[in-house]
Formats: structure tokens, sequence, C-alpha cells
């Protein structure tokens, strides 16, 4: 323990909130589900020779890894939103739709 009464995580732990194992789980498959939209853009991307679709591409790849970097625990409507909504948005950007 450290001398300061902290412990070993120095207090910051202390102040992380609560969370259920279910809500837990939901966010990092919300997460997940993310990098598999942003995978499906990286095979759109790798696959196409116009530039201007390419940077239509890219800046949508983007701004699904600005929500993924965003996300927190607390969202949970948005959580609820990417677990039923972005499985199809990976499997239409991947063609397979």
């Amino acid at each position: 323990m450290a001398e300061d009464g902290r412990g070993r995580n120095g207090g910051w732990l202390d102040n992380l909130g609560t969370w259920s194992e279910q809500q837990a789980a939901d966010f990092e498959l919300a997460r997940a589900v993310i990098g598999s939209v942003i995978a499906a853009y990286s095979s759109r991307l790798g696959r196409t020779e116009d530039p201007a679709e390419r940077d239509d591409l890219l800046a949508a790849q983007q701004r699904y890894m600005r929500e993924r970097r965003l996300l927190t625990l607390d969202d949970r409507e948005q959580i609820e939103r990417i677990l039923r909504d972005y499985p199809a948005a990976a499997r239409e950007v991947s063609g397979l739709r």
C-alpha cells in the first residue's frame, strides 16, 4: 500500500462508477461492432481506385473511429443503437447485403 493510504492504484480507480457486468459486456461488444464497420471500410478502401469514392470512404471510416474512441459506458442509448443498427451497416459496406 502507498503511504498516503490510496493503495496501489493511487486512488484513481475509486471514481469509476458502478456498472453491471451486462453493461460492461454491451460496451465492449459495441466497440467491437464499430470495429467491424471500420474494417469493412478498410476492405472497401482497398478495392476502390476512384479518388472521390476513396475520400468518401475514408471520411466515413474516420467518423466511426472517432465514435468508437468517444464511446463511454454511460452512453446506454448509443450503445443500444450501435448493437441494433451497426451489424447491418457493416454488411452493407462490405457488400454482403
